[in-house]
């Protein structure tokens, strides 16, 4: 019994200690659990907070790219040190939706919540956003450093856990590039140069899809990139044809098929290295590496609701002066009425910023008259002539006319204009008499000498009077007067009697029809063949005709000269009776305006870097739309792309007829950011038939006007894209949640 009773307690109490063992180990296992629970649970809640400061700092990012100047702190001007005092009043673009629920703070921090019913949660989130201070590049012509990058801080709240996220924001501007497309750029669309390569000169090209280089057909000699800064697309670049590049360090090189994406290994960034590091690539394609530098569509809600300036609406109705219906209609849709927007031919820089805004498809060309303009347009604009350049300060060519001799300069060539577009931007060159006035005025003080007895006069002495040197773009008026000393019709005429005085208002009276007038007479009246009209410039009105006779006569006889302030008095009246006569009725043919332009471009070939100018439409602007590519476009070297352009063809829509021939030339120069957003639907298929642009040399130059953040000379209301370049996420305490403000 002993023995037995010995071995049970000792049975009893090894089951004790397994049991107790058991529930040691039980009590660990749960105690892991719950710590495994727990910490699972803080992990969750890091990942949801996380997310509920990305929806914050999204909801930032969207709001500045409807506001391209919105800051929470400071301003979008000037950098500071840590984080400044909040921002003035600003309009929030963005409203709750759904889940999403925002504040609508005036000023200061941006703030907001998301509701995550799943979870029986809230979460909360504060979004502050600042310009960073950072240094100019010497180097670059293209890019503000110092306005460029922004310090945007998120952070997310659920419960206790907060999360917080770091960025560097770029800011990335349309005066940045020569030329953007959001989808494809073909740089060959901008040709052809069939005598001799064109130039591009200065700034970025970028093409968000696909970058091309090729040509427009067999006869184009392409074009040369002169000191560029970037040539990049987040896709794919081909060179169908060789380009020649140099860039603005010096370093040249060619892009060809050889060294394009189709191959990546032998890709030609034709980088930059110092001391065996690379520096700056200058080619990228995505696989290399290019950011995506995407701008966002235009918001006309940031333009409508401007403050300082406060936009000046244009609508039908408006009363707005040079504003007017125009008679003229884009065949492309001819049903649309468009409205004349013409600034006049007087060059003038007030000290103003405007900004105008139209709900109508405008018709824009003469010299905006203030420092600073942007014209924000919800239908297409056509640039219907000369655009914003002193017709006092004629255009000087270098030697193959391929860049004047001295830049354009803000306060005396030209002022500061941004167009930007929900359509397209068209380049209008249907009435030569809104682009080609100041050249037509020198071939008409030509004509005018040689019908006043000019064929007997030395062409030195003739160019003297006529068409002297130019060696600048100066207003200076150096022209002599014609004198009864060199000029036979004059002599004759100031040598008729003028005793006794009575004999004058008589022989005034008859002088239109002075036999010595025949040629004058004969040059301003209808020939009776298209050739003989080649070589006048015909006006119908018999009225004024006899004016000009009785003008000229008058001023021949009485003083034996004729200034040149007198003569373009005379052939101001000339043109301005021109314009007048094609607008009324058909198009007429015989009118002066539609057979001056070979005649131009002959006699500026034949005495250059004098009076004569080449005929040219000169556009000086920012120009931003936003239409789909819809014309027709092949990527090949052929002749097959079409661009936004009207003019020189019979139409009646927009009362044309073809002013030069195929054998002749005459430049489309655009100096300003061509920037091609694709946002929006494009109406109207392009075929190529509303245009004959075989005569047409495209001239594209960078202008630094648009690279600065502000100025005397910059638009107001800029637009902006920006993208995400640098990324850091942490945890922080709630306490410093509570902190920002």
């Amino acid at each position: 019994m002993n023995k037995y009773h010995s071995g049970s307690g000792q049975a009893i109490l090894a089951i004790v200690m397994i049991c107790l063992v058991l529930g040691i180990l039980a009590g660990a296992v749960l105690t892991f659990q719950r710590g495994q629970i727990a910490l699972l649970s803080r992990s969750a809640r890091d990942y949801v907070a996380l997310s509920v400061a990305e929806a914050g700092l999204h909801a930032v990012l969207a709001e500045m790219r409807a506001d391209y100047q919105f800051v929470t702190h400071g301003n979008p001007y000037i950098p500071a040190e840590g984080w400044p005092s909040a921002s003035e009043n600003r309009y929030n673009h963005l409203k709750s939706f759904g889940l999403l629920k925002l504040d609508n703070n005036e000023r200061g921090t941006y703030s907001g919540s998301v509701e995550l019913p799943a979870m029986k949660l809230t979460g909360k989130f504060k979004v502050r956003v600042k310009l960073i201070k950072s240094q100019n590049s010497p180097d670059s012509k293209t890019v503000d450093e110092s306005h460029r990058y922004f310090l945007l801080e998120a952070v997310g709240r659920v419960e206790d856990t907060c999360r917080k996220i770091s960025t560097v924001i770029e800011k990335v501007v349309p005066g940045n590039f020569l030329f953007y497309d959001g989808q494809i750029l073909d740089v060959g669309g901008y040709g052809p140069y069939r005598v001799s390569p064109g130039e591009m000169k200065t700034g970025r090209l970028y093409g968000h899809e696909m970058l091309i280089f090729s040509q427009r057909g067999t006869f184009d000699r392409g074009a040369e990139l002169r000191e560029m800064e970037r040539i990049s697309t987040p896709g794919f670049i081909r060179a169908e044809s060789s380009v020649h590049v140099d860039f603005y360090n010096g370093k040249r090189g060619t892009i060809k098929p050889s060294n394009d994406s189709t191959d990546p290994d032998k890709f030609e960034t034709f980088a930059e290295y110092k001391n065996g590091k690379l520096i700056d690539p200058f080619v990228l394609d995505g696989y290399h590496g290019a950011r995506p530098q995407k701008l966002p569509p235009l918001n006309p809600e940031y333009y409508k609701k401007a403050r300082r300036p406060a936009p000046t609406i244009l609508r039908a109705g408006s009363s707005f002066k040079g504003f007017s219906e125009s008679k003229w209609r884009c065949p492309a849709n001819p049903t649309e009425t468009v409205y004349d927007l013409f600034f006049g031919w007087e060059y003038k820089n007030a000290d103003d910023k405007v900004l105008l805004y139209s709900e109508v498809p405008l018709r824009i060309w003469g010299c905006p008259p203030w420092k600073s303009l942007t014209i924000f347009c919800e239908k297409d604009v056509f640039i219907a002539g000369d655009f914003n350049a002193n017709p006092d300060n004629p255009q000087n060519y270098n030697v193959g006319f391929k860049d004047y001799s001295k830049e354009p300069r803000n306060g005396t060539d030209k002022n500061g204009v941004a167009v930007l577009s929900m359509g397209r931007i068209w380049f209008d060159y249907s009435n030569p008499m809104n682009f080609l006035r100041n050249e037509m005025q020198t071939l008409i003080d030509y004509d005018l000498a040689m019908a006043l007895g000019g064929e007997d006069v030395n062409v030195l002495v003739l160019g003297g009077i006529v068409f002297p040197p130019r060696l600048s773009t100066g207003a200076y008026d150096k022209r002599l007067p014609m004198t009864a000393l060199n000029f036979s019709v004059i002599n004759s005429l100031f040598s008729m009697p003028k005793q006794p005085p009575e004999i004058i208002p008589v022989t005034t009276a008859g002088i239109a029809l002075h036999p010595a007038l025949e040629k004058l007479r004969d040059y301003l009246k209808p020939g009776s063949t298209p050739e003989e009209n080649k070589n006048r410039f015909v006006i119908k009105s018999a009225l004024r005709r006899t004016a000009v006779y009785e003008g000229v006569g008058a001023r021949c006889y009485m003083t034996g000269t004729l200034l040149a302030g007198a003569r373009d008095k005379i052939i101001d009246s000339i043109m301005d009776q021109a314009e007048k006569e094609m607008q009324e009725g058909e198009p007429d043919p015989s009118l002066g305006p539609w057979n001056i332009a070979d005649r131009l471009f002959q006699m500026a070939l034949k005495y250059p870097r004098t009076g004569f100018r080449m005929p040219e439409m000169t556009v000086n602007a920012l120009l931003i739309d936003s239409a789909e590519l819809n014309a027709r476009w092949s990527m090949g070297n052929n002749t097959s792309k079409v661009r936004n352009e009207l003019g020189n063809v019979a139409n009646p829509h927009m009362r044309s007829l073809p002013f030069i021939g195929r054998d002749s030339r005459f430049f489309l120069r655009h100096m300003g950011s061509m920037i091609h957003l694709r946002t929006r639907p494009a109406k109207g298929y392009l075929d190529g038939s509303l245009r004959n642009d075989q005569s047409v040399v495209r001239r594209n130059i960078f202008d630094t006007t648009f690279v600065r953040g502000g100025g005397d000379y910059h638009p107001p209301y800029p637009m902006a894209g920006f993208t995400i370049i640098s990324w850091k996420d942490e945890s922080i305490p709630a306490e410093e949640y509570d902190k920002i403000n």
